[in-house]
């Protein structure tokens, strides 16, 4: 839809220009108008406007002057001029601000619709030409090393479609590491920021011992950083040669071990801030970064990891080991699925919500004997998920209420089955008062809507102002309305204003010129087409037909 501003001082041109708008079909138009530079400026200031037809000649304001005031306030409005002959080197000079068509007053309707319509077509493709895609494209240089660590970020937090997409997106972003050759992990955390507080200076130290590193490692390794929590980063690395053989890791990993300690006392020395490493032992697959992720920071939290200044190598595990280690607590992975859920419990996204949920019941069944550490950390994790939502769904509810007590007590469940078909149970309930809590919202906004156009519709019901009634956006309002109902807010207003002329007409105390005004209609010419189009019937002949034969 485009909102178009039509100004003339002219009555009766004024509303022959928003008959002939009227009569546009190829595009959806909303028609304002306007009479004075006054009105049009008013209008300008309440809603954005796409189109302008304007005479250039008008008491008060130029139209050189009206087009500076309309690019001030929306610069992508195409105006379009009414001139004569006189006037062409005045809209000349209104042309080279930009933005401006121009149609001689003596090239009549069809001149005028083809401008109409060409401006339309031109705000489309700027539209197109102005997305955020084509931006973002434009600009991806500027924001590529962004760019990187949040792709960086989304493989270390287990995405399987992230992992899916890693040789095109290592393409596309730019990244210097082999998308099929395994990848060694390395933390480093800043231990101490002394008097640093400012976040623009701490990013001064990231940027500072991400070169340290580079440079130090850069003659046996290539490597991408990523910062993550206040006070850490991860690196990945890969040997320098393209291809890798098992010899070329094994001086890799060696070199890498070996240059630790210098880069932790060369950034003592030059940035006067202590750090702590954490190495892991081997290069993985891309696939079990997150799991390697996890174990070094496991590393930084347990033991020696409290302290400072530290070294700290992945200690070699057997397969027991292992598996109790991944039983013993959540990855990181999985604590971003929590924040999953709350993302799509506040946004009404039921399918992956449950989708998500069965996952993570799933992995903590299979944790151990009832009740196991994970399963005791996922259930109150799960509980800070569902519980406010739960609280705000039963504020009318009493016995609801009671119900939620049993979330507190984990005690009360006799086996994980239990706590997973009640978590399930709470989360479809919850959903389910969500949706009914929606629909009365839809539907009390619908009776606003049509209540407000019912009792003023012989003022402004215009989408701006329907829209400022209600508190919401016209454009936003205006598929809203169509999502809900089936039916085009503009054809609601019509059929609105159909009915009620049928009513003024059959009670004949009104002539059709008074009817019209009182409708809204900006004239018994635009009221005459409007009624014959809709009843094949002038208003005249409608109120003849259903005329009483005793009168």
């Amino acid at each position: 839809m485009y909102r178009i501003l039509i100004v003339d001082d002219e009555p009766l041109i004024l509303n022959g220009l928003v008959e002939l708008c009227n009569c546009v079909t190829e595009i959806e138009l909303e028609i304002y108008a306007a009479a004075t530079s006054q009105e049009a400026l008013d209008w300008l200031g309440r809603t954005k406007v796409d189109i302008v037809l304007s005479d250039i000649r008008m008491p008060g304001m130029s139209g050189l002057e009206l087009h500076q005031e309309i690019m001030k306030q929306w610069p992508k409005c195409k105006v379009i001029f009414l001139t004569g002959y006189s006037d062409f080197s005045y809209v000349q000079q209104a042309i080279r601000q930009g933005s401006v068509d121009y149609i001689l007053k003596t090239e009549g309707n069809a001149k005028i619709k083809e401008s109409i319509l060409r401006a339309a077509t031109s705000l489309e493709e700027e539209r197109f030409m102005d997305s955020l895609f084509v931006q973002a494209k434009q600009q991806k240089m500027l924001a590529l090393p962004y760019l990187q660590q949040q792709y960086m970020s989304e493989i270390l937090q287990g995405d399987p479609a992230t992992i899916a997409s890693i040789r095109d997106k290592f393409e596309e972003l730019q990244i210097k590491l082999s998308d099929d050759t395994p990848c060694l992990l390395l933390i480093v955390r800043i231990d101490d920021w002394g008097e640093i507080h400012s976040a623009t200076d701490r990013a001064l130290i990231y940027f500072a011992l991400d070169n340290i590193a580079n440079e130090m490692l850069m003659p046996m390794a290539r490597s991408l950083s990523m910062k993550y929590e206040k006070n850490k980063m991860a690196w990945f690395l890969q040997p320098a040669e393209a291809e890798p053989t098992t010899e070329g890791w094994t001086r890799t990993i060696l070199f890498v071990k070996g240059m630790l300690e210098e880069i932790q006392q060369t950034c003592l020395r030059l940035l006067k801030r202590p750090i702590s490493l954490a190495l892991a032992t081997d290069a993985v697959e891309w696939t079990s970064l997150p799991q390697k992720f996890d174990l070094l920071n496991l590393l930084f939290h347990s033991g020696l990891g409290i302290g400072k200044e530290l070294i700290l190598l992945e200690p070699n595990r057997n397969a027991k080991d292992e598996d109790r280690s991944e039983g013993a607590r959540l990855s990181s992975v999985h604590l971003h699925k929590i924040e999953y859920l709350k993302a799509c419990m506040e946004n009404g996204h039921e399918e992956p919500f449950f989708d998500t949920l069965d996952e993570l019941l799933s992995v903590a069944s299979m944790a151990g004997p009832f009740p196991s550490g994970v399963q005791l950390e996922l259930y109150f994790l799960l509980v800070s998920v569902l519980l406010p939502h739960s609280l705000m769904d039963s504020d009318s509810d009493t016995k609801e209420k009671r119900d939620l007590s049993k979330f507190t007590q984990m005690e009360r469940f006799e086996t994980w089955h239990q706590i997973c078909e009640e978590f399930i149970l709470t989360a479809r309930r919850i959903f389910e008062q969500k949706q009914v809590g929606m629909n009365v919202q839809e539907h009390e906004l619908i009776r606003k809507i049509q209540n407000y156009i019912t009792t003023h519709i012989s003022g402004d019901v215009s989408l701006t102002k329907i829209g400022e009634v209600v508190g919401h956006n016209p454009s936003y309002l205006s598929r809203l309305y169509k999502k809900l109902t089936g039916q085009g807010l503009l054809t609601y207003i019509n059929d609105v204003r159909l009915e009620k002329s049928k009513t003024m007409l059959e009670q004949d105390r009104l002539k059709v010129h008074e009817i019209a005004t009182e409708l809204g209609f900006l004239s018994s010419q635009y009221f005459h087409r409007f009624f014959k189009k809709a009843t094949n019937l002038t208003p005249q002949e409608y109120r003849e037909l259903k005329r009483d034969p005793k009168e």
